[in-house]
Formats: structure tokens, C-alpha cells, sequence
């Protein structure tokens, strides 16, 4: 099996050379980096990468902890996440925690035992111990934590829910339902503030029976639309995804009532199957995937030792389909 030696012997250079020229490309020559590729393409050299990173202490591993993995929501950002790891030579390990503190705190524990470098958290169920200070090299990716103290990728919550409901308001809607996802999660108050924002902006009072609360799943949206039509008369219907949106746009249709003739749809995500429903979904669109890649890149700047923004808002955009019409029409 060819060492170290043999590709500087063939390249003409010194082990340190080959091991910089390897390690850190940017600190030799072009020229001399060529050769060394050469030579090690020549050679089938294979660098004995465990033993490389025990000496240094790492593992090279990124952990991505989500909080439930049958939400489509987060493949893109996790696919984000790996093209930035694959460039920077990490793996990413994909740890489920099931919506428990108890999962996510095992998953943390794989960086304090050494066995991964740092953790990409896209779920706000961490212990409290974290949520009060993490030493750990830690980014938090959608879901956040006023004054929690780790770099952060999020979207504009409040802002971007404000979006949605004034664009129901512009088109003429008065009574806008509303299901919420679970509402001791900080995203969740920013979108239910932003529902209140817009119907405050024009002097609508907010009635509470227009909120009724989901888990962020289908069915979820389904069971809460049929208790929300049971006590709110509305027009229209904001959705804090678009899962919850489907289902609710479902129990919509098999109660007789049509969408968007009689029942305007928002969700919020803009997940894949809200431009191929019948009708098309309104949503909000979260870039999933530049999440992903900001998140990771933000981790890897904080691996390498350099200093990263600590709170970074994506833009979002609303993008109108045929889910809503006015309900003059």
C-alpha cells in the first residue's frame, strides 16, 4: 500500500509539503499542488483519514437534529446542509427526535463525547441547559430562541404570516380563520402576532375562536378545520404550513365547501405538492434549501474558528395560486 513517502518521493517534495499541500491547498503553490495531485493519482494514495482526525480531534461529522423526519418540510434544508458538508469534506449524521428533549439531548451528547464535531438543531425541544447557554459549536436553522446565544438562520415569522393575512385583507376577506402550530413554540407566536399585526393595521378586533391549534401535520389540519367551522364562520383560512393547509383544504371539501369559491386557503412553507393541488396552494415560501446552505456554512465557520453572524433572516416571498379568490366571487 503506497505511504506518504512514496507520493513525495514521486513528486519531488518533502512529506510536509504532501501532507500541507493535501491538508491546507491554499498554503502551497499551484504548481506544487498540481504535482502532488499527480503524484497521488499515480500512486492510489489513500490518506488514513480516522487516524488524521483522532490526531486533531475530530470526527469530521456534522450532526442535523430534526424534529420529526416524516415532515417533508426539512428534506430540503438537510440536502442543503449535506452539499455544503460533502464540499468541506464533513458527513452529516440525521438524527430523528421525535419531538422529545430526551432525543435531542442524545444527539448532543454524540459532540461532548467527541464522536461529532457540531450540531445543526432545525427543532426548538432542547434542554433547558442548552436553550440557557450551549458551550457546543451549535447553529439553531428555522426555529430560534430570543436571546438564545448560538448563531442563528431563520426567516422573518411575524413578518411574513403579516404577508399572507394582508394579502387576504387586500382581496376583500373579513373573517379569516386561523390554525396555528404548537404555541409554545417561539415561530408559532411570531405567526399568530403576525395574523394579529394585519387585522390591527385596519382596525379588525382579533376574536380568539378564530385560532385553533395543530401539531404541524395533515391530519392535524384536517381535525382542527373541523372544529374551527364549528364555532367561526369565515371566508378564508391561514395555516401555519402547508401540511396543515392540505389536510384542512380535505376536511374543507368533504364538508361540502368549495375552495376558494366559498373558502380561501393559505399555508405557509410552500412545500411541493402545494403547486400541484387542486387548486393550487397560496403560501408563503420558505427557500428551504438556502437554509440549509447558510446553516451549514455558518457551523463550518464556527468549526474553523471564525467569527459568524449570529442572527441571519432569508427573505421569503408569497406566491399566489388559486386557492384564494375574493369572496365577492
Amino acid at each position: 500500500m503506497p505511504t506518504i513517502k512514496d507520493v513525495a518521493k514521486l513528486a519531488g517534495v518533502s512529506t510536509a509539503t504532501v501532507s500541507r499541500a493535501m491538508m491546507n491547498p491554499e498554503k502551497v503553490s499551484e504548481k506544487t499542488r498540481l504535482k502532488v495531485e499527480a503524484a497521488v493519482a499515480e500512486c492510489g494514495f489513500s490518506p488514513n483519514v480516522i487516524a488524521r482526525n483522532l490526531r486533531r480531534s475530530e470526527s469530521k461529522t456534522i450532526v442535523v437534529i430534526v424534529p420529526d423526519i416524516s415532515n417533508m418540510f426539512f428534506a430540503n434544508i438537510v440536502r442543503g446542509i449535506q452539499r455544503v458538508a460533502l464540499k468541506n469534506a464533513y458527513k452529516v449524521l440525521l438524527g430523528d427526535s421525535i419531538h422529545t428533549v430526551e432525543q435531542a439531548k442524545a444527539y448532543m451528547d454524540l459532540v461532548r463525547s467527541k464522536q461529532a464535531d457540531g450540531i445543526i438543531s432545525l427543532t426548538a425541544e432542547l434542554p433547558a441547559e442548552v436553550r440557557q447557554g450551549s458551550e457546543l459549536p451549535m447553529v439553531m436553522a428555522c426555529e430560534y430562541f430570543p436571546g438564545f446565544p448560538v448563531p442563528t438562520v431563520r426567516i422573518d415569522n411575524r413578518g411574513s404570516a403579516s404577508r399572507a393575512v394582508d394579502y387576504l385583507l387586500d382581496i376583500g376577506h373579513r373573517s379569516i380563520g386561523c390554525i396555528t402550530g404548537p404555541m409554545e413554540n417561539p415561530i408559532c407566536i411570531d405567526r399568530k402576532a403576525g395574523y394579529q399585526d394585519s387585522l390591527q393595521k385596519i382596525n379588525i378586533a382579533v376574536d380568539e375562536q378564530a385560532f385553533e391549534d395543530g401539531d404541524f401535520s395533515f391530519h392535524s389540519g384536517y381535525s382542527a378545520f373541523r372544529r374551527l367551522q364549528q364555532h367561526f364562520n369565515m371566508t378564508a383560512l391561514f395555516c401555519f404550513n402547508d401540511m396543515m393547509a392540505l389536510g384542512a383544504m380535505k376536511a374543507a371539501i368533504e364538508l361540502g365547501i368549495k375552495v376558494p369559491q366559498q373558502l380561501s386557503i393559505v399555508g405557509f412553507d410552500d412545500l411541493l405538492f402545494a403547486e400541484y393541488t387542486d387548486p393550487g396552494l397560496t403560501t408563503v415560501r420558505q427557500p428551504q434549501e438556502e437554509i440549509g446552505i447558510t446553516a451549514a456554512n455558518t457551523l463550518v465557520k464556527v468549526l474553523q474558528g471564525g467569527k459568524a453572524n449570529q442572527d441571519t433572516i432569508i427573505p421569503t416571498q408569497l406566491l399566489v395560486r388559486g386557492s384564494c379568490v375574493s369572496p365577492s366571487k
